[in-house]
This record gives C-alpha cells, sequence and structure tokens, in this order.
C-alpha cells in the first residue's frame, strides 16, 4: 500500500507521510544525513508525532526537524499512485457507443492529498488521523525500517528527488 511493502493502512500512511517528508529535506544542512540518518530519522518521527493534533501538525514538526524548505507534491504524487484504471468509450455523432479506449494506466488522474486519503478511510475503514499519529509514535521503528527499504529500492531504481513544484512550509 502506497508503495510500502505493509498491508496495515494506518502504517502505510504513517510512512508515506513521513518518507514524503524524509525525501523533500534539505541534504545540505539537515541532520538526517551521513553514519546517523536513520537514528536521527525515528526519534525525528516520534519527536514529531508527540505534540501533533493532527496529521499538518506532524508533517510541520516533522519538516522542522528534518530541515525541509519547501515539501514537494511530485514527490508526493510519486509515492501514492491512484491505482485506478480509467477506460472511456468512443461515442459516435448519433450518440452510439463505440470502442472501448484505455488510457495510461501510470497516467496520475490526479492529486490526492492525505486529507482526501483520512476522510475516504475514515468513512471505509474507521481509519483517523490519531489512528495515523499513533502509529508514528508507537511504531516509529517500523515506520523507519519501511521508509529505509523504500529509499533503498528508490536508489537502485535511481529515483532522484524532484527539484520542481514546492509548497512552502
Amino acid at each position: 500500500m502506497f508503495n510500502f511493502a505493509t498491508e496495515d493502512r494506518q502504517l502505510a500512511l504513517a510512512c508515506a507521510l513521513s518518507y514524503w517528508v524524509f525525501r523533500c529535506r534539505d541534504k545540505q544542512r539537515s541532520p538526517a544525513m551521513g553514519l546517523k540518518t536513520w537514528e536521527y530519522f525515528q526519534s525525528s518521527i516520534e519527536n514529531s508525532a508527540i505534540p501533533s493534533r493532527n496529521l499538518n501538525d506532524y508533517i510541520v514538526f516533522l519538516s522542522k526537524k528534518l530541515i525541509v524548505p519547501v515539501l514537494k507534491p511530485t514527490e508526493w504524487r510519486r509515492l501514492v499512485k491512484p491505482s485506478q484504471l480509467v477506460m472511456r468509450v468512443s461515442i459516435d455523432a448519433d450518440g452510439n457507443k463505440g470502442d472501448l479506449i484505455q488510457t495510461d494506466k501510470d497516467q496520475a488522474l490526479a492529486w490526492e492529498s492525505w486529507e482526501q486519503v483520512i476522510k475516504q478511510w475514515t468513512v471505509q475503514y474507521g481509519t483517523t488521523e490519531r489512528h495515523v499519529l499513533k502509529q508514528c509514535l508507537t511504531k516509529a521503528s517500523i515506520v523507519t525500517v519501511y521508509c529505509r527499504l523504500k529509499h533503498e529500492e528508490d536508489k537502485l531504481q535511481w529515483i532522484n528527488e524532484p527539484e520542481e513544484e514546492a509548497i512552502d512550509v
């Protein structure tokens, strides 16, 4: 889920949000670099979850700890790829339905924010922001491991941090 090897929705969203912030860090100034990267990242996850009242607070606190000047929406989109497949039907001049047209399944359909994910999951599964924050607080080491595995996978696939569009934190 969210390109993390877990079926736990709450844990997957905690990993996706944490990894998004991690990927957007300032590599020149962030303490989450070098030999202590993952130890610092894990403690930052825990320490950011403690005072947070919601996921927006968590993202802001984690961004400050990791020294993130801007959050990159393209990075969030890469993590949360829509898994929907768009099918279209051609219609001729008389209004008759014609051939089925399939669009590229890798095409980003929409920018789905974490608020939209939580709203959808609250209705479907009863997941709330507090559940996700609890994962960050109580399972920070697990979140860190999943993020580290994703980071290593990204390095193997030569996925670099994008430099384009950004959101000020």
